[in-house]
């Protein structure tokens, strides 16, 4: 018995709800860290070796 195969149309629905998936968790997680950052005090980032002026552009850079 041989597998099943899937329409084109049903492998590119499959592939965009994927990616819908993976974009959506990263966006999550971009979020999460966002909050993480703003919430941490000046010396707090300074040991991490960042300023806060810093952290937007450091989240912008991760996206990509």
């Amino acid at each position: 018995m041989t597998a099943p195969t899937h329409s084109p149309f049903h492998q590119r629905l499959m592939h965009a709800l994927r990616s819908w998936r993976r974009r959506a968790a990263e966006h999550r997680r971009s979020r999460a860290d966002s909050q993480h950052l703003a919430g941490m005090s000046d010396h707090e980032l300074r040991d991490l070796g960042i300023g806060r002026s810093q952290v937007s552009a450091l989240l912008d850079e991760h996206k990509y």
